[in-house]
């Protein structure tokens, strides 16, 4: 034995396949014979290795039973709807009452006169609850009967007008005037058209729950399709044929391929789940819509209370005209380009002028009965002087000249017609991002040092005997307004920049 297996081998990797062949004959054989005794052996001409018009008969009055709902499932239009009549089968009273309470109209309309925190709150609840009801096994009972539409869909769309004019030259698409004229077919022709017959109709079961079905068919339609009689008498005949496996000797004998198994095309689609996360995300939508809404009109105001000035762009290519550029070709945008705009002015207007004179008095002229605050206040502030710097590189790197600049414009002259640019660019935007928001988080996190400190110092100062520093009035001869004033205006104008920092950050 085993120098045959030996011999086997040698003979294969030689070339040698005189046995094999052998072999395949042998087996083909055994398909010819099986093709002979098989119960529906008529669809088969042995002596001519031809279909029987038999055969043809049988695609035939498929064809004719099924044409009605072939046409209908052909129009994608129906078939969306067909999708929702699905969808609303499973859905109760309770269900279709969040639904509409998730509405983004209806939302609208209660924006205008509900507070946007009740309003948020109350379209979470209802996330929450259809997230809920929409359970496990409605979603499966969903996605079954979807699915047997599919299935259903993929075997009326076999392409039968193809198959049976093999058969009939003249054959042509129903309506039928008359009944096509059948010729024996060679099965070799036949192979791919049988392989595909089986891999739509191998799981037609008549234990599906076919009568659902064709109930949504009829309430989609406005009419009666099929009958549920033809409908399960075409379920009996099919099955029958397929369960005879004369179409996979067929196959088999036909292509030369004694050992082909069907590979079955079964539908897994998930519409429930898909479904779901889409109502959901448009619902989140609502609630990020009304919270950034309340969040603009929050910075708004703290723009006005902290500048005095509407000459709030200083930078030149890290800026929101810019970035809408990016945007209306459906890319990221400079998501820090605000935060980053109003951080540059505030260092420049209000940290190297105000805020510096007043820390000076305090830090150098100050005697600190603590040394670990003013260290604190003091680094915070040398944090903040450094930061110019790595704001103004990154606007230059966005600039014509600069590394990502020239390496934006070249791809986005490219991304219409090229969309791997897409990546591409995206890639380099989300990396500054990543920076802008760094530094914004870091310039939230040093002024609030600093209004925490001033906070503690402007209560400090009122003290009779004061706890922080023991020389105010040496400190208020030497300031040109009165340091209680200043420190009260500078920390109530730091502390806003914190709120708007961390606003813009988010």
């Amino acid at each position: 034995m085993a120098e045959d297996l030996v011999e086997k081998v040698i003979s294969f990797f030689s070339g040698d396949n005189n046995e094999k062949l052998s072999d395949l004959e042998v087996v083909l054989k055994q398909r010819y014979k099986e093709l002979g005794e098989n119960k529906y052996s008529k669809f088969f001409r042995a002596k001519t290795d031809e279909a029987d018009p038999a055969l043809g008969q049988f695609f035939y009055s498929l064809y004719k039973i099924i044409l009605p709902t072939r046409i209908f499932m052909k129009d994608t239009a129906q078939m969306t709807r067909l999708r929702q009549i699905v969808l609303e089968s499973f859905m109760d009273s309770s269900i279709t009452d969040t639904i509409k309470r998730l509405n983004p109209a209806r939302i609208g309309e209660l924006a205008k006169t509900t507070p946007p925190a009740k309003l948020t709150e109350q379209i979470q609840k209802d996330i929450e609850k259809l997230v809920s009801e929409f359970g496990l096994s409605r979603r499966n009972g969903i996605n079954r009967c979807f699915n047997l539409v599919t299935l259903y869909s993929q075997f009326v769309n076999y392409d039968y007008p193809g198959v049976l004019k093999k058969f009939d030259p003249n054959f042509t698409e129903g309506p039928f005037a008359s009944d096509p004229k059948f010729a024996p077919v060679k099965v070799s022709a036949l192979e791919k058209d049988l392989s595909d017959f089986l891999a739509v109709s191998q799981n037609i079961n008549p234990d599906n729950d076919w009568n659902t079905l064709l109930k949504l068919l009829r309430i989609c339609a406005g009419e009666e399709l099929i009958s549920e009689s033809k409908f399960a008498q075409m379920l009996i005949g099919l099955r029958d044929v397929i369960n005879s496996k004369i179409m996979e000797l067929l196959v088999q004998y036909g292509g030369k391929k004694p050992v082909w198994a069907c590979k079955p095309k079964i539908p897994d689609e998930r519409i429930a789940e898909s479904w779901l996360e889409t109502r959901t995300a448009k619902a989140q939508e609502c609630i990020d819509k009304i919270n950034n809404e309340e969040k603009n009109k929050e910075i708004s105001a703290l723009v006005k209370d902290i500048f005095s000035t509407d000459e709030l762009e200083r930078l030149e290519n890290y800026t929101v005209s810019k970035s809408e550029v990016y945007q209306r070709k459906d890319l990221s945008g400079f998501a820090y380009a605000e935060g980053l705009n109003y951080l540059s002015v505030f260092l420049s207007d209000n940290l190297e002028k105000r805020i510096k004179e007043l820390l000076d008095i305090l830090l150098i002229r100050g005697q600190w009965t603590n040394n670990a605050s003013s260290k604190e206040v003091s680094e915070a502030l040398h944090q903040l002087l450094d930061m110019p710097a790595p704001i103004t590189s990154l606007d230059e790197t966005l600039s014509d000249d600069g590394v990502n600049g020239s390496r934006l414009k070249a791809a986005l002259m490219r991304v219409d017609r090229d969309r791997t640019q897409t990546r591409y660019i995206n890639t380099i935007i989300d990396n500054i991002n990543i920076t802008a928001q760094e530094l914004l988080e870091n310039a939230a996190q040093h002024f609030g040092t600093i209004a925490k400190h001033l906070k503690s110092l402007t209560e400090d100062i009122l003290k009779k005997h004061p706890e922080l520093i023991i020389n105010w009035r040496e400190l208020n001869s030497v300031s040109r307004e009165p340091l209680s004033q200043m420190m009260t205006e500078e920390f109530n104008r730091v502390n806003n920049f914190v709120q708007l920092m961390r606003l813009c950050a988010q």
